[in-house]
């Protein structure tokens, strides 16, 4: 693993304001301005899918603004906190700011250019995918250099705020936890609240669940359409995109949501692919899933 990387909340921009820009960026060098919420809307498509608008793209500023019901300003912090303390050495788009409208939050960020490895998934050779695994691999051990103070350590999202997990932000109670067991233990009680008496229901799955694992910073939704590749060959990962789940999670999380996002029969997962980059954690899994599936993760 790289050298590890102290990450204290303090350190952060102040997530709570309704605008910021990072004129330190790349894009202010030009001494341009960012589009407002008003023109990213007339852009967008809204109308159309109200509660998961697709982020609006203005090529000719190479820039790309996600907004939404559910986009909230520790997306854009966690892309700042990650090209400030990694040097570049995970690549995510550069992000210039934020804005809000009373309704929605805005995030601009770099217009990455090239395709998901979803799209590009079927051509690719053997070759093609072991050198998007090795390149994976390396940025994952990169990331996981962001660690908290030994003496602040939470499970929740990067400002230490509740978690923005999908999977968990429909059920009560998503954190901060300030250890790995009351996370482990909420999970658990999950699935048990809705019995008569759930403390008198016994969880089989309980002890599967480590609870003197690290936490580490997770991204938390790496389905191959938030890889982005070249297009030319030999495949590589140009970016990975779509943090707004991302935080701090027991250190088996990643795989149990990477694996999560496709199919058993598919060559992704069953040709061994996600295990070549990420540690396989199959006891954790297996009480993952039985979780997931009792509280309708899935």
């Amino acid at each position: 693993m790289a050298n590890c990387v102290r990450f204290s909340p303090s350190d952060l921009p102040d997530g709570t304001k309704p605008r910021m820009y990072f004129h330190d960026s790349s894009y202010f060098g030009a001494n341009q301005t960012l589009p407002s919420p008003a023109e990213v809307l007339a852009r967008s498509l809204i109308n159309e899918r109200p509660s998961n608008p697709p982020p609006v793209k203005f090529e000719e500023l190479n820039l790309i603004v996600k907004f939404g019901p559910t986009v909230s300003t520790s997306e854009a912090l966690c892309l700042w906190e990650i090209r400030k303390s990694l040097n570049n050495q995970v690549p995510v788009p550069e992000v210039y700011g934020w804005d809000s409208d009373g309704q929605h939050v805005f995030i601009y960020m770099q217009l990455i250019h090239g395709v998901t490895l979803f799209e590009r998934y079927d051509s690719l050779s053997s070759d093609d995918k072991r050198a998007i695994c090795q390149d994976l691999r390396r940025i994952m051990s990169q990331l996981r250099a962001i660690r908290q103070s030994p003496s602040n350590q939470i499970i929740g999202s990067i400002t230490h705020g509740p978690l923005k997990d999908r999977i968990l932000d429909s059920h009560p109670g998503t954190g901060p936890f300030p250890s790995v067991r009351q996370f482990h233990d909420h999970l658990s009680w999950l699935w048990r609240r809705i019995a008569p008496e759930p403390e008198k229901v016994i969880d089989p799955w309980r002890k599967s669940l480590p609870d003197d694992g690290p936490i580490i910073f997770t991204h938390s939704d790496l389905h191959r359409k938030n890889i982005i590749i070249t297009s030319t060959t030999p495949a590589r990962v140009l970016s990975i995109v779509d943090w707004e789940q991302a935080g701090w999670y027991p250190e088996y999380w990643e795989y149990c949501k990477a694996t999560y996002s496709v199919g058993d029969w598919e060559d992704w997962r069953c040709g061994g692919w996600i295990d070549s980059f990420l540690t396989p954690h199959p006891q954790a899994k297996e009480a993952w899933d039985f979780t997931c599936n009792s509280i309708g993760g899935f």
